[in-house]
């Protein structure tokens, strides 16, 4: 199928390229706005540089913000208040949101920006005169990332357009996929890829993805299409790969830390830049922080956006949880007063101050995998299809553990279904703050309970959000979804 030429080539792709090379085993960003198509694509260095254009919206300030609008403030864990955003965050928040949504629309372009530059080096590449190993794990990279960008359009919209070529008439218009060609096409594109991706990043470049990465990603859509022994074996397979294991050198909360932040519990992160005034740096604590908060490396902005933690979902922690270090309870302001936060007003900080950042933004990588879902994904799956069993039971305690907290025997549990609970209450516990819970009360057919339980009109077909009304507008041939 070809791509559409419309507003995704808004900025063309010879025009603007953001170039990574290793810096401190990182991906850093370079803009080159001089090229042209007579000497672009002439060695491995340009097929370098128009790869690395395909991370670029992966790499974006408000990325946590806008994971946990989508994600979180519709369940049992975030809620939004103040400032220009919360008009966003209450249509999340209230179950009311509609195809006009800005964050919708938004995330669909990015992903679509993804697709449309991984085409350009799938395209193209091929017949540029390279290395031909490092040429294979270029248009390996490139596959990752377009089916990692189809992967989060279908957790969010459900099917839509497959596009896969980079040139055909701006008249087209794609319709949507169907729900099992959807499903086929990101799984075997994850299949092929981890044959082909390195189970290191390649050049000791963090942040590219690997064998592990693919293996991961792919093993997370099995479970969002309950398919739970392909889920099973493919968590497996990442585990024997050896390369992965628990963050234990500390508190938990001290993953996140500078110190830590490239632990190899991390599987697949978005890299964000450690350069002060450099957009790409991540800007969630001042969505978070209240006013008067002292930070550790001022100056910092404090933004009007208040996003806070409820607090029945705090009562999922047992005391000691090391985990429960990731929030804010109380500090001293500037005049030295202890402010105690109240009922539904303690904050997430588990993305922590950074030394090396600007007003608003530091270098909190953030991350879409890591190895707590593999174990957490694997001991869900095989309870779904064994009921309750030990294997299961040992994954969920290794997490535990971890976090400085009991564990448990299999006796401890009273049924398939006393456990399947107690790992969605695990889940929230670790992954709060990462944009997964959406995702996982969905899988747990909770999504919709959860949100009539906290006094919300919430309909079944919400389980999916609408088509952007913007695409619906551009491309007749698209179908919204049902209730929309």
């Amino acid at each position: 199928m070809k791509i559409i030429k419309t507003y995704y080539t808004l900025l063309p792709i010879l025009v603007l390229f953001l170039a990574f090379t290793a810096c401190d085993d990182a991906l850093d960003e370079k803009t080159f706005t001089t090229l042209s198509p007579d000497d672009f694509l002439t060695n491995g260095e340009d097929v370098e540089v128009l790869l690395n254009s395909v991370y670029g919206e992966l790499r974006y300030s408000d990325i946590t913000r806008d994971a946990i609008t989508i994600n979180e403030v519709n369940t049992d864990i975030h809620i939004e208040r103040n400032g220009g955003i919360f008009a966003a965050n209450e249509l999340m928040e209230e179950f009311i949101w509609t195809s006009s949504h800005s964050y919708l629309q938004s995330s669909w372009e990015r992903r679509y920006r993804t697709i449309f530059n991984a085409n350009v080096v799938l395209d193209n590449v091929p017949a540029v005169d390279m290395d031909e190993s490092r040429k294979e794990e270029v248009l390996a990279e490139a596959r990752f990332l377009r089916a990692f960008s189809y992967y989060l359009l279908f957790d969010l919209f459900g099917p839509v357009p497959l596009i896969t070529s980079s040139e055909t008439a701006v008249t087209d218009r794609p319709a949507r996929a169907s729900e099992e060609e959807m499903i086929a096409f990101i799984e075997s594109e994850l299949v092929y890829v981890s044959s082909v991706l390195p189970v290191t990043p390649p050049r000791d470049e963090y942040g590219r993805p690997t064998k592990g990465a693919a293996l991961g990603i792919l093993a997370k859509f099995y479970m969002m299409n309950k398919k739970w022994q392909e889920a099973a074996d493919t968590s497996l397979e990442v585990m024997d790969l050896g390369v992965y294991d628990l963050f234990v050198d500390g508190n938990r909360t001290e993953l996140f830390s500078p110190e830590h932040q490239r632990d190899n519990e991390f599987i697949f992160v978005s890299v964000m830049s450690d350069t002060p005034n450099d957009n790409t740096g991540n800007g969630w604590l001042s969505h978070v922080v209240p006013r008067g908060y002292q930070w550790q490396y001022p100056p910092r902005a404090i933004f009007a956006a208040e996003f806070k933690i409820r607090s029945e979902f705090l009562e999922l922690f047992e005391a000691e949880d090391e985990r429960l270090d990731a929030f804010l309870f109380e500090f001293v302001n500037e005049e030295g007063e202890t402010i105690i936060l109240g009922e539904d007003d303690a904050r997430s900080l588990k993305f922590p101050e950074y030394p090396n950042q600007d007003i608003s933004r530091a270098s909190d990588d953030f991350p879409f995998l890591r190895y707590a879902d593999i174990l957490l994904s694997r001991a869900e799956a095989l309870n779904e299809l064994n009921g309750l069993n030990q294997a299961s039971v040992d994954l969920l305690n290794m997490v535990r553990e971890a976090a400085g907290v009991g564990t448990f025997v299999i006796g401890d549990f009273a049924s398939e279904e006393d456990f399947s609970d107690f790992i969605l209450d695990e889940r929230g516990r670790e992954f709060h703050t990462e944009g997964l819970r959406r995702q996982d009360l969905i899988r747990h057919d909770k999504f919709i309970e959860s949100a009539i339980e906290r006094g919300k009109s919430a309909d079944d077909f919400r389980v999916r959000f609408p088509i952007p009304q913007t695409e619906i507008e551009r491309n007749p041939s698209l179908t919204q979804n049902d209730g929309y």
